[in-house]
């Protein structure tokens, strides 16, 4: 079986809030034909507190949606530390309809070359999408549960240095009318954080705060050192975090052919494999057991 069919095998069913928040009907409310929304360009507007990226909209005084992180840990999130510009996650999981939420994180990232993205309907990452609404937001918009110190909480974990949020942005994107479900859901979600992966992961599942676990982390060590750490094998700070704060994935996409390790416990799903990353080297799906190999 593809790396396709076995998600395909567990969709992720309709999100309703997609259709119900209150952004949404902002975001459209003086565009009544969806069709209008691709030609719209990427600007920026300064609120009292942050800055928020968003299509255009000549309303002022329109509400701006917050981030709904309540709605996005009940639904099916794929976590992606060093992320880069790299679509392969995006294109898979979407086209499997197996998760509607993605979180990518890489603290070498360019603000502005995620901007471009986004104002391009992410196409350089997966076609058939456009770009509803973008927003920049904080610490305290993008992490419910608070940012955590891991030099308190995590003794023995050893930092590269003291993590920060750079920047954070968050998107709803909507599946184009000439698209059916093969390209993926009808919306999505799509969040950039550039800070250290380790303590954002540890920031959106808390230990004490849990409230669901991430469906699926891709596990990438390209080799190229620009990560303080591997993200694979059980040296991995990631990994530690994840088990401590019994947060550990159904789901690991490694990238195999660099030599990236699964995590301990997880097993190799299928012998297929999938290219992906910057080397477009690889990649297999691990889960957790007890799963029955296809």
């Amino acid at each position: 079986m593809s790396l396709r069919d076995i998600l395909g095998t567990s969709k992720e069913g309709h999100l309703s809030w997609f259709d119900d928040a209150f952004w949404l009907e902002s975001a459209s409310k003086n565009n009544k034909n969806p069709a209008e929304l691709a030609a719209f360009s990427a600007t920026l507007s300064a609120a009292a507190d942050c800055k928020r990226i968003f299509l255009k909209s000549d309303a002022k005084n329109v509400a701006l949606p917050s981030f709904p992180s309540w709605e996005i840990f009940k639904s099916r999130v794929v976590f992606y530390p060093g992320a880069g510009t790299d679509g392969q996650p995006l294109k898979l999981f979407c086209s499997s309809n197996s998760a509607h939420c993605f979180i990518y994180v890489d603290y070498s990232a360019k603000k502005n070359d995620i901007v471009k993205l986004l104002g391009e309907n992410l196409a350089g990452l997966h076609q058939g999408y456009k770009t509803l609404f973008a927003f920049e937001g904080g610490v305290k918009d993008l992490f419910a549960a608070g940012w955590e110190d891991l030099r308190e909480t995590y003794s023995d974990i050893d930092l590269f240095s003291p993590p920060e949020l750079k920047w954070g942005i968050w998107a709803v994107l909507e599946r184009g009318p000439e698209c059916d479900s093969s390209v993926g859901p009808k919306r999505i979600l799509f969040c950039y954080l550039c800070c250290d992966a380790v303590s954002a992961f540890a920031s959106l599942w808390p230990k004490e705060k849990r409230r669901t676990v991430p469906y699926a982390v891709v596990v990438e060590d390209s080799g190229f050192g620009t990560n303080w750490a591997v993200f694979g094998s059980e040296k991995s700070q990631l990994y530690k975090i994840a088990a401590r704060n019994h947060a550990l994935p159904d789901w690991l996409l490694v990238g195999v052919g660099r030599n990236a390790q699964p995590w301990p416990g997880y097993n190799r799903f299928s012998d297929e494999s999938e290219p992906g990353g910057q080397a477009n080297a690889a990649r297999a799906l691990f889960a957790r057991p007890p799963r029955d190999k296809k």
